[in-house]
């Protein structure tokens, strides 16, 4: 008979080989050979399977014999030793392992095929338990937990075959969204065999069974309007939607673009070329619920089409959207669906949008910018989701062609995973502070903006001598992040701000600010536009020292005259003068290197 063992011999010498530092384990049945715990019951112990003791030979130098028995939770379900697991090694008698010849002889050729298995795995394999959350984050954009989530919807569908193993089937998928990676790395990297061709075409069919599973199994569980009632629908609203929706049904609309490589097809370049973005595109519309929960994610549409006419035709085609949407539902929109708002109020909907600025105007009403602070303090909900899916670079990269019939399910797969997942963007929302403010914005709505009144009634003048001072003389009432955030309501304009002074600062690193000559509590900056070169505004704020507050602000920018919270220019002014500066702010150096780099390029 020919030996299929990767040793053979010609000979067994009966002698024992002692083995040097490594340690023999015994072979008790009611004592765990890892914890050295005694378990009264059987049901607690199983036999040590094969390449869990050599994990254990390697990893900690224990030579545990067949036969011996161990605490199944020292073993994972792929019958490998836990690495991260305690192992008793202080308590242990030190005896040294001796074997016979014929048992060193099975105990190398185990090795060897460990070894030979371990040559022929993925490069990256997810069967493998040291991969941690981070490793899991990295290469699918998920947790270990959330991972196993999808996979035991696919498992009992999706076969494991020579070519792939089921689980890293689904990483397959997930690295392609994750780090758009070309299917014939992703082989590499998975130990496809094969030539680059040949991998590329089973990645792609990997991808494919996956994408058409969770497509089908996934999906309908997570995304779309028969995944969640009207009643569930309404726990998304958030304590600003309640105050400003009277807590009906609020669905966002927006649309993103996707952009593509330009096509040898003449018809699909016209169809997707857009204009107003000057490149191949095309659209997605989303509807989100006001705590950043997706409701659906509809498309793709071509690049020609605009957000009016992409949801004149939803509206027509999709009538389970329709059904599922009732009278008096509130539609939050921008500026783009000017031209659907009838429709949409045709159909019983409630529609609210920013006001659109007419041509002959260069400044929007008190009135008119504090409704559209109201609706976008709803609305900004939409864009965030929109920059977590495009976390997943297969939709944030310009996308290769091939992929434009299965761009609709890989985006639908992406949001599902982040509802199921990831959940709301809004985790809380129904907290005091933010009923507190919601209802304070409701307030200041109907409230003038008194400093520009003055400065249009020529109370204040703009031609008059106003004192120029740096910051250092400059008395200012001071504030911390948190009543930053009450003036401003929100975040938006502090995260703004550090950028809008780092270019107000003179070369010597002054803040240089003006002072009204008749009233010592009035300032005025010229801020820096940041969409254009050649335009500057000037902001105005008055200030009470002995309150130590602000009293009024006033811009020259579109939303400048509003009075629920402030535009980005009066933001940097307040932050600065009131925070930044004393506590010891600086340029960020990051910052600076760019702007270095784009001068030298002059």
């Amino acid at each position: 008979m020919i030996s299929t063992s990767p040793i053979e011999t010609m000979e067994t010498n009966t002698d024992e080989l002692t083995l040097e530092n490594v340690i023999y384990t015994g072979s008790s049945e009611k004592c765990c050979v890892i914890c050295r715990e005694f378990r009264s019951s059987s049901t607690d112990m199983i036999t040590m399977p094969k390449s869990a003791r050599l994990d254990l030979l390697i990893l900690h130098r224990l030579y545990a014999p067949q036969g011996v028995r161990c605490c199944r939770l020292h073993i994972l379900d792929n019958n490998r030793l836990d690495p991260n697991g305690f192992v008793e090694i202080d308590s242990r008698e030190k005896l040294k392992a001796s074997l016979q010849s014929d048992e060193l002889i099975r105990l190398l050729d185990d090795l060897l095929l460990l070894i030979k298995e371990a040559m022929e795995l993925p490069r990256l394999d997810f069967q493998d338990p040291l991969l941690s959350d981070d490793d899991y984050m990295a290469w699918t954009g998920w947790t270990k937990r959330q991972f196993d989530a999808m996979f035991e919807v696919l498992s009992p569908i999706l076969r494991s075959s020579c070519n792939r193993d089921t689980r890293n089937a689904l990483a397959v998928f997930w690295i392609k969204a994750k780090t758009n990676l070309s299917f014939s790395q992703i082989g590499t990297l998975f130990n496809y065999r094969g030539d680059s061709e040949t991998r590329r075409k089973r990645v792609g069919d990997t991808f494919d069974s996956v994408r058409m599973i969770l497509v089908r199994d996934f999906v309908p569980l997570n995304l779309g309007v028969g995944h969640l009632t009207r009643e569930q629908a309404l726990t998304h609203n958030t304590a600003f939607s309640k105050e400003f929706c009277d807590n009906n049904v609020t669905i966002i609309w927006d649309g993103t673009y996707l952009y593509l490589g330009k096509s040898s097809d003449h018809y699909a370049n016209r169809s997707t070329y857009s204009g107003q973005k000057c490149r191949h595109l095309v659209k997605f519309m989303s509807l989100v619920l006001p705590d950043g929960y997706v409701l659906d994610t509809i498309g793709p549409f071509q690049g020609t089409a605009n957000d009016a006419s992409i949801t004149e035709r939803i509206l027509e085609t999709r009538n389970d959207l329709v059904a599922w949407c009732d009278y008096g539902d509130i539609m939050i929109c921008d500026r783009g669906f000017r031209d659907v708002i009838q429709t949409m109020s045709d159909l019983g909907y409630e529609v609210k949008s920013p006001v659109y600025l007419e041509k002959s105007k260069n400044q929007h009403t008190t009135t008119d910018s504090n409704e559209s602070r109201l609706i976008t303090k709803v609305r900004w909900t939409v864009e965030s989701y929109h920059a977590r899916m495009k976390k997943w670079r297969i939709l944030s990269d310009r996308i290769e062609n091939q992929f434009l019939s299965k761009l609709g399910d890989i985006v639908r797969i992406i949001s599902a995973g982040l509802n199921a997942f990831r959940g709301p963007i809004i985790s809380d929302v129904d907290d005091d502070q933010s009923k507190m403010m919601a209802k304070l914005m409701k307030e200041q709505k109907s409230k003038n903006n008194t400093l520009k009144c003055d400065i249009d009634r020529g109370l204040i003048s703009s031609r008059s001598q106003w004192k120029k001072l740096d910051d250092e003389n400059i008395v200012f009432p001071e504030m911390d992040l948190d009543h930053l955030r009450e003036l401003f309501f929100g975040t938006y304009q502090i995260k703004q701000s550090e950028t809008y002074t780092e270019e107000h600062l003179d070369e010597e690193g002054n803040y240089v600010v003006q002072v009204a000559p008749e009233e010592d509590e009035l300032i005025r900056c010229r801020i820096q536009s940041r969409h254009s070169n050649a335009t500057r505004y000037y902001a105005w704020i008055r200030y009470s020292l002995s309150e130590n507050t602000i009293t009024a602000w006033y811009c020259q920018c579109r939303s400048g005259a509003r009075t629920v919270g402030c535009c980005g220019h009066i933001a940097s002014v307040i932050w600065y003068l009131s925070y930044a500066r004393l506590h010891d702010f600086h340029p960020s150096p990051g910052r600076m290197r760019v702007v270095q780099a784009i001068e030298y390029l002059r």
